[in-house]
């Protein structure tokens, strides 16, 4: 009986990797065309390449009134924003499991670097950063936010503060509401203390009881006329660690519940 030829195995398994090889660079090299073509705006998509595969949500950028340049992540989709600004000393990735949550529910969430932290330029400037949460806020309504809630840790909720101050005014996106963790009214220069009696849409204060944060929790309540929700819980967490502790999943439902009511129809 007369043998049938078979392929040669080798061969084929090289040449099915060349192949293989060559359409990964090509994925690749257009995606670093599609960036260099792109035009300017205040906030850039960046084009996913090896290098931002695995960065969570899209990554963009966007300048701040004084000319720094900060970057963030956006996660969801939809015209209900929520900003999340992180705390002293940390970056934006302590808020990511939040705002991946958040977007599965359905709303439209950035994080971002204060100028000085992580993907963000420009040097550290603390009494500063409430710059960086309006820049912020008018980047998510670029991706299509029609009204957000700014929800700020330690730091980041005093600066939110006073950015929400001057959100008040804005036509373009309306200002739904503020939540804090662990905030001070006032941090290295950062004072919150002028502008939380003028704020207008509801607030909300969260703080662990053993924690230097409930003191502000509380001043800042009483800052408020009123008009703010004090929420102390057990434990001596700050800020974002609230949603890790013990009493995570209580934060969390205040927090979760405090967006949906802000963003209701």
């Amino acid at each position: 009986m007369s043998s049938i030829p078979r392929p040669t195995t080798a061969r084929s398994t090289v040449a099915m990797r060349l192949l293989a090889a060559a359409l990964l660079a090509a994925v690749v090299l257009s995606g670093v065309s599609l960036t260099a073509c792109g035009g300017q705006s205040s906030t850039t998509v960046t084009s996913a390449t090896a290098d931002t595969l695995s960065a969570p949500g899209r990554t963009v950028s966007f300048t701040t009134e004084d000319g720094v340049t900060l970057g963030g992540h956006v996660f969801g989709s939809g015209h209900a924003g929520v900003v999340l600004a992180h705390m002293y000393p940390a970056d934006q990735t302590s808020w990511y499991a939040t705002a991946e949550r958040l977007a599965q529910e359905g709303y439209l969430v950035m994080t971002f670097d204060f100028r000085g932290y992580g993907e963000s330029g420009g040097e550290k400037q603390i009494d500063l950063t409430d710059r960086d949460v309006s820049a912020a806020v008018t980047a998510i309504r670029g991706e299509g936010a029609a009204e957000v809630v700014l929800a700020g840790a330690s730091m980041g909720g005093t600066a939110s503060l006073i950015a929400g101050d001057r959100a008040q005014t804005l036509s373009s996106i309306r200002l739904a509401g503020i939540a804090t963790l662990s905030a001070p009214v006032e941090f290295r220069g950062l004072s919150a203390g002028d502008a939380v009696p003028r704020v207008m849409v509801p607030l909300l204060f969260i703080a662990a009881e053993n924690d230097e944060g409930a003191a502000g929790a509380r001043e800042l309540e009483r800052l408020s006329s009123g008009k703010g929700d004090l929420e102390i819980v057990p434990g001596s967490d700050h800020g974002t660690d609230l949603l890790t502790g013990d009493q995570g999943a209580r934060v969390y439902g205040l927090l979760q519940s405090f967006i949906k009511d802000s963003l209701a129809p």
